[in-house]
């Protein structure tokens, strides 16, 4: 079975893969703190490094291309608030704000 795996400061959770939600509507569903203000791809505050599993998630979404340098985007950073999971595989996520 797919697996969603989340790091953040408090520790890393292990969460059931749901198919078209975001990776910050999946943390709050299960209570893992994953920092957010905005939800619109303006803020960054959920800033996510791929870790594992980029060829499950959607393409990178106008809001990211805007708000992420071109080099952080080179190096897998996403937004939290823009990532849906759209295939069934394991992926590793870690919250890494600025």
């Amino acid at each position: 079975m797919s697996q969603l795996t989340l790091i953040t400061r408090a520790g890393t959770f292990e969460l059931p893969v749901e198919l078209n939600e975001t990776v910050v509507a999946m943390a709050k569903k299960h209570k893992v703190t994953w920092g957010h203000a905005c939800q619109r791809g303006v803020c960054a505050q959920c800033r996510t490094l791929v870790l594992e599993g980029a060829s499950f998630l959607n393409e990178m979404t106008s809001e990211e291309k805007l708000r992420l340098r071109k080099a952080e985007r080179a190096e897998g950073f996403r937004l939290g608030c823009q990532i849906r999971l759209v295939g069934q595989g394991d992926v590793k996520l870690a919250h890494r704000p600025y």
